[in-house]
C-alpha cells in the first residue's frame, strides 16, 4: 500500500472514473455514428481517424503543455473540455459536425495519458512509481471490463443519449476526484505552476529540435510502434476471422473477456524489480511473447473448432496479461530512464501507438485478402519478432539507453503535488 500518498488513492479513483466514462462514450460514438447519422465505411474511417489524429498532430503541444503546467491542472482541465464535448454529442445534427466535435474531444483527451505518467513521476517517490503504473494500468483494465458491458446495457434500455449522459457523469465525478488529489492551495499552485513554467522555459531550449527523439526514447518508440501495430492490424478484422473460420458468435465476447482478465491479473503481478534501472529487456520481453502468441494463435485455426476455442481463450488471456506488463514496463522506462523527459517521451509513445492503431488495420486488411487466417497470425507474429530482434541487436538488452543519464534529481516537483503525504 502506498501509505504515505493516500492523495494518489483519489488521483486512482478519478483515473478510473475518467477511463470508465471514455469507454462508455467510445461506444455511444460508434453507436451514433451507425444509427443516427447512418455512417457508411467511409465515414467510419473518417471517425477513425477523428478519433486518432488530432493527438497525433498536438504532440510536441501536449509535452510542453504537460512539461510545464501542474498535472492536475492539465487532467482538470482535459476532461473539463471532453465534458464540454461529450455534451455537445447530444445536438449535433449533421454528420460533419459530429466529426469535429469529436476530433475536439479526442484532442483533448490525448492529454490525459502523458499527465498522469507525469503526476506519478513527480509525486511518488522511484521506489514506489511501480506500484503507482501497476494500480493506474489496473484501474484501467477494469474500466475496459465494466464499460462496455454498463454502456450496452443503457443503451438497450434507455437509448443512445443517456449513454453519453451516463459518460458525463463519470467524467464529472472524475474532475472533482482529480481535483480533490491536490493538496497545496490554490494560491500556493499558482506559485509553483509559475517556478515550474520558467525553470521548464530555460531547460527546455535545445539546440535541436529534434534532441528529444534521440538516445533511450528512440529504442522506447521502436518497441511502442512494433506492438501496437501488430494487435492493431488484427482488431477490425478478427470477427470476420473468427466467421470464415466457422467458430460461433459467442467465442469473440469470450477471447475479449479473457484478455481483459490477462490485462487484470498482469496489472496485479509485481513487478519484481531490483534497485537497478529498467532495462531495454524488460520492453522486449513481454513483446517477444506477444509474437510469439500470435505465431502460436496461427496454429491454433489450424486445429479443430473444440479444442481451438479453448486454446484462443487461454492465447488470448497471455496476450492481456503481457500486454500489461508491456504497458506498465514502459511507463517504468520513462520514469528511470527519461526522467528529465517525462512529458515529451510519454506524448511521443502515445502518438506512436494512436498512429500503429491508424495505419495498421490497413496493413491487416490486405494481409487477410492475401492469405489464410493462419498465415496472417503466423506472418504478423513473425515479422513483430524480427523487428524486436532488430531493435535488441542495435541498442543493447543492457546498453539500450546509457547515452541519456537520468536527471540528477530523482523527481522533478510538481507544483500541484509536491508533496502527497497527509
Amino acid at each position: 500500500m502506498l501509505n504515505d500518498h493516500r492523495r494518489f488513492y483519489t488521483f486512482l479513483a478519478g483515473s478510473f472514473c475518467a477511463s470508465i466514462g471514455g469507454w462508455i462514450n467510445f461506444l455511444a460514438i460508434l453507436n451514433l455514428a451507425t444509427y443516427r447519422f447512418d455512417a457508411r465505411p467511409f465515414d467510419l474511417v473518417v471517425l477513425s481517424a477523428a478519433l486518432l489524429v488530432p493527438p497525433i498532430l498536438l504532440t510536441r503541444v501536449i509535452s510542453k503543455v504537460c512539461e510545464r503546467h501542474a498535472s492536475t491542472r492539465v487532467l482538470v482541465s482535459a476532461l473539463a473540455l471532453t465534458l464540454l464535448t461529450t455534451a455537445a454529442l447530444l445536438w449535433i445534427g449533421n454528420f460533419p459536425a459530429f466529426l469535429a466535435v469529436v476530433a475536439l474531444k479526442s484532442a483533448a483527451l490525448g492529454f490525459t495519458d502523458p499527465a498522469e505518467t507525469t503526476y506519478v513521476t513527480s509525486c511518488i517517490e522511484d521506489a514506489q512509481q511501480s506500484r503507482a503504473f501497476r494500480l493506474l494500468n489496473l484501474a484501467q483494465s477494469m474500466a475496459k471490463i465494466c464499460a462496455p458491458a454498463a454502456g450496452g446495457l443503457v443503451a438497450a434500455w434507455a437509448g443512445d443519449n443517456q449513454t453519453v449522459q451516463v459518460s458525463l457523469v463519470f467524467i464529472a465525478v472524475a474532475i472533482v476526484l482529480i481535483a480533490a488529489s491536490n493538496v497545496r492551495g490554490r494560491g500556493a499552485w499558482a506559485r509553483g505552476a509559475s517556478t515550474t513554467q520558467a525553470a521548464s522555459a530555460e531547460a527546455n531550449q535545445p539546440a535541436n529540435p529534434r534532441a528529444t527523439f534521440t538516445g533511450a526514447i528512440v529504442p522506447l518508440l521502436l518497441c511502442v510502434g512494433t506492438s501496437f501495430a501488430l494487435g492493431a492490424a488484427v482488431n477490425n478484422q478478427f470477427p470476420l476471422m473468427l466467421r470464415n473460420q466457422g467458430f460461433a458468435k459467442s467465442v469473440l465476447g469470450t477471447v475479449v473477456s479473457c484478455s481483459a482478465l490477462g490485462g487484470v491479473l498482469g496489472s496485479l503481478l509485481p513487478t519484481g524489480r531490483s534497485a537497478r534501472r529498467t532495462e531495454l529487456g524488460a520492453l522486449l520481453f513481454p513483446a517477444l511473447v506477444t509474437s510469439g502468441v500470435f505465431v502460436a494463435i496461427g496454429g491454433i485455426f489450424r486445429l479443430p473448432l473444440w479444442p481451438g476455442e479453448c486454446l484462443l481463450a487461454l492465447a488470448f488471456f497471455m496476450t492481456g496479461l503481457v500486454g500489461a506488463r508491456f504497458r506498465i514496463a514502459c511507463r517504468l522506462f520513462i520514469a528511470e530512464r527519461l526522467a528529465d523527459q517525462v512529458a515529451s517521451a510519454s506524448a511521443a509513445m502515445q502518438s506512436t501507438g494512436m498512429f500503429m492503431q491508424f495505419v495498421a488495420p490497413c496493413f491487416g486488411a490486405l494481409l487477410s485478402s492475401l492469405l489464410s487466417t493462419s498465415a496472417v497470425f503466423v506472418v504478423l507474429g513473425t515479422l513483430s519478432a524480427v523487428s524486436l530482434a532488430a531493435v535488441a541487436l542495435r541498442y543493447g538488452l543492457r546498453r539500450d539507453a546509457d547515452s541519456v543519464e537520468p536527471a540528477t534529481s530523482p523527481v522533478r516537483a510538481d507544483p500541484a503535488t509536491a508533496v502527497v503525504s497527509d
